[in-house]
């Protein structure tokens, strides 16, 4: 494998607390109410207007302004909050340095994954970011790893899809990539076992050993 397309919540940073926070006060600032953390949880990984749709039930008419709320809300709250995994900047370096070409594949916009991974320090390690804006077909679909693989002119087998959620596992699966669970991020080790994923890895350091 010479590609490593890796998400970004939940498997390089930890961003549940950004996202919750950020979710709830939104929904409270224009009326829907406070959203459950579990229920936010569930719908971590998939595009915004899923998660407002499902968790704040926030219709069409209103989806664009609420997203964009969320995003001016989130700028601010994830620079407090937002911290690497154990062992990703270490690893990161370590691969690219090795010669495999790092991606991110996120359902997140490009702006706030530039702001954060250059913030994270790893933005020099990553070849490409790949954000919401950048498919029509959203995660668990499989468009933009085959963007990916497309553009880095690589063959699904030559790649690792890694990811904490099954939404990411089917996404990879679905391209004919190679994929990786991890289990500290925001799906459960059984949840992710039950996608068959090729690996699934308890510490993103463990990725060293795969390639």
């Amino acid at each position: 494998m010479k590609l490593l397309i890796l998400d970004f919540d939940g498997t390089i940073a930890d961003t549940k607390s950004s996202i919750v926070n950020t979710i709830q006060a939104t929904g409270k600032e224009l009326g829907y109410g406070i959203a459950r953390e579990k229920d936010i949880q569930e719908k971590i990984g998939l595009p915004l207007k899923d998660t407002f749709s499902s968790v704040l039930k926030v219709p069409d008419s209103e989806m664009d302004h609420a997203i964009d709320l969320y995003r001016r809300k989130y700028q601010d709250i994830c620079m407090e909050s937002v911290t690497l995994f154990p062992d990703v900047k270490s690893t990161i370096e370590y691969l690219s340095q090795k010669g495999i070409v790092i991606t991110v594949a996120s359902s997140k916009g490009k702006d706030a994954l530039h702001l954060l991974l250059d913030h994270l320090q790893v933005s020099p390690f990553i070849s490409r970011i790949y954000g919401e804006q950048d498919v029509k077909n959203k995660k668990p679909a499989p468009d933009m790893a085959q963007l990916i693989l497309e553009q880095e002119k690589c063959e699904p087998e030559e790649a690792l899809v890694v990811g904490d959620t099954v939404f990411d596992l089917q996404m990879g699966r679905g391209a004919g990539c190679h994929t990786c669970g991890v289990t500290y991020g925001n799906n459960s080790y059984e949840e992710l076992k039950a996608q068959n994923p090729t690996f699934i890895i308890n510490n993103f350091g463990e990725l060293k050993s795969i390639f």
